[in-house]
C-alpha cells in the first residue's frame, strides 16, 4: 500500500487530523505530509500536526500534542470527563513545578505541582472529536478543588462536590488514596460525609 493512501485512510478515520508521530509509528516517511501540504491537501495546524480543510479543530488534542507533559485539570478536566457541559472559558492544565513552556500561554491557566502529586489520578479520555488526551480523574479534581478552595469559583466548587454523588464512575477508594497522598484525607472525608447525606 502506498504511503499517501495510508495517510488518507487515517485522515478518514480521525476526523481529518494526522500527526508526524502517527506517521513515524506506522513507518510512513513524514516527507509525505510535506508533499500533501504543498499540494494543498493538508495544512500544518501546529508543529507536527496536520489537518485537512474539513478536519476537526481539536483544541485540547492539539495543545496536549505540543505539550505532552500537561494534564487537563480543574474545570477543563470536568468538561472533558462529561461532568459539566459548560465549555471552559480558558484551558486549565497542570504540570510539574519547573516545567517550561517554549512560548507564552494565552487562554491557558497553568497549575504547577510537586512531582509527587503530578501523576496522582491521571486518566485517559476522549475529546468530543474522538482523540485521546490525559486528564485528571474526577477524584483528583475534587482534591485539587478542596486543597485550593480559595482559588476556585465558590459556585463551581459547591456544584462539583454535589455532582460527585451522582457520578456513575465514582471511585471512593481512589478519592481517599489521592487525598491521603496529598495530606488532606480528613478534610476530604468530612466534606464527602456532608455531600452524601
Amino acid at each position: 500500500m502506498d504511503y499517501i493512501k495510508q495517510i488518507k485512510q487515517h485522515l478518514n478515520q480521525s476526523g481529518g487530523i494526522i500527526t508526524a508521530k502517527t506517521c513515524r509509528e506506522r513507518n510512513i516517511p513524514t516527507v509525505y505530509l510535506t508533499r500533501l501540504v504543498k499540494q494543498g491537501f493538508l495544512s500544518r495546524a501546529f508543529p507536527g500536526i496536520y489537518v485537512t480543510e474539513s478536519g476537526d479543530y481539536d483544541e485540547f488534542y492539539f495543545f496536549q500534542y505540543q505539550y505532552q507533559k500537561s494534564v487537563f485539570s480543574y474545570e477543563s478536566a470536568l468538561y472533558l470527563l462529561g461532568v459539566t457541559d459548560k465549555i471552559p472559558q480558558i484551558m486549565e492544565v497542570t504540570v510539574i513545578s519547573g516545567y517550561k513552556f517554549n512560548r507564552r500561554m494565552s487562554g491557558v491557566q497553568v497549575h504547577f505541582v510537586k512531582k509527587d502529586w503530578y501523576e496522582l489520578g491521571i486518566v485517559e479520555t476522549k475529546t468530543m472529536f474522538g482523540n485521546t488526551v490525559n486528564v485528571y480523574s474526577f477524584e483528583r479534581v475534587l482534591c485539587d478543588f478542596i486543597i485550593n478552595k480559595k482559588e476556585v469559583n465558590p459556585e463551581i466548587y459547591v456544584k462539583t462536590i454535589r455532582a460527585y454523588k451522582n457520578y456513575d464512575e465514582r471511585n471512593i477508594k481512589m478519592l481517599y488514596s489521592i487525598a491521603s497522598k496529598m495530606g488532606i484525607s480528613s478534610k476530604v472525608r468530612d466534606i464527602m460525609e456532608v455531600a452524601f447525606e
